[in-house]
């Protein structure tokens, strides 16, 4: 089979290599998409993480199960929320497998794992619909978060976002206002439009030192701050704002795929809008990672297709 391999930064090759077997209580799935997050971008351009979950947004239909695999059989569509997903065929565990309802796309299914994470950061952070809420950053992770967002009941949301694209489709997806920091003050801007109080809480959905110094800035006082962009870099920070405010911040690196799911069916929710373009699994680097590294962020979420 094909499996795209890791080999160092930026150097990503599909490659020929032995289909696997499923262990006991593990399923083969034959993949038909697999996301890529944007946790998978920092170990392309930085390297793998401990315990790297390179290729974790994975759909595809069940062709193998395992001793003691119980609740699933051959033939089932399932999401699969397991590593090791840029490939023809994967291993997964059971219970880190969901089935597909019959009437969901294989487009939907690809793209329920990053609103999994939307509603876990949510859920975290003891949101509530009548808070005002910030989120700095309109990729993938923030989209998803403003869906999550408005599937709860949050009515005033404020994003910001360099990229001219995503801040259209922010505004498309039911964004209050959308603001570009590199003409835009931010912190001052998010006083005037909330008289001066700031927003109940911000979500730093970027990882980098200016949206989380944004965040920081922009909260009201006992406000709370969540953080769930990936940071590769240290970041220095002035601590006196953080503590004559009394700002709450916390951090979140989980899923809730059966609240995500809640949403899809009881509210309507279609995560499937953030997909941008859909490559096949032979140009996952040229065409995947590679265009995501640039400034432009021309693409908001591409899904690789390991077969037709």
């Amino acid at each position: 089979m094909k499996m795209a391999l890791y080999h160092g930064i930026r150097d990503l090759r599909v490659e020929e290599i032995e289909e696997p077997k499923p262990s006991p209580n593990e399923a083969k799935v034959k993949v038909k998409y697999c996301g890529i997050c944007g946790s998978d971008l920092h170990e392309y351009l930085h390297g793998l993480f401990p315990q790297s979950p390179f290729g974790h947004e994975a759909c595809g239909e069940i062709v193998e199960v395992g001793p003691g695999v119980e609740g699933f059989q051959v033939g089932d569509r399932v999401m699969a929320f397991e590593k090791d997903a840029y490939a023809e065929y994967m291993v997964c565990p059971r219970e880190r497998m969901i089935k597909i309802p019959e009437n969901m796309s294989w487009k939907r299914a690809a793209v329920v794992e990053p609103l999994a994470g939307a509603a876990y950061t949510i859920e975290r952070g003891g949101i509530e619909p009548g808070n005002t809420v910030m989120i700095a950053g309109a990729g993938p992770v923030g989209l998803m978060l403003l869906l999550g967002l408005k599937a709860i009941g949050v009515k005033t949301v404020y994003m910001t976002e360099v990229s001219e694209k995503r801040r259209k489709r922010a505004e498309e997806l039911g964004a209050t206002s959308v603001l570009n920091p590199t003409d835009t003050r931010i912190s001052a801007r998010i006083r005037e439009l909330t008289a001066g109080r700031g927003v109940d809480v911000a979500i730093e959905a970027v990882g980098i030192e200016a949206t989380l110094k944004d965040c920081l800035s922009s909260v009201r006082h006992q406000g709370k701050v969540v953080v769930v962009g990936i940071f590769t870099d240290r970041v220095p920070m002035h601590m006196l704002g953080f503590v004559t405010r009394e700002t709450t911040m916390i951090g979140t690196n989980s899923i809730n795929p059966h609240l995500a799911m809640s949403w899809i069916e009881s509210k309507g929710i279609k995560p499937e809008s953030i997909i941008s373009k859909i490559i096949p699994l032979a140009q996952i680097s040229s065409q995947g990672f590679e265009v995501l590294t640039r400034e432009t962020k021309e693409e908001i979420k591409i899904l690789v297709e390991a077969w037709v």
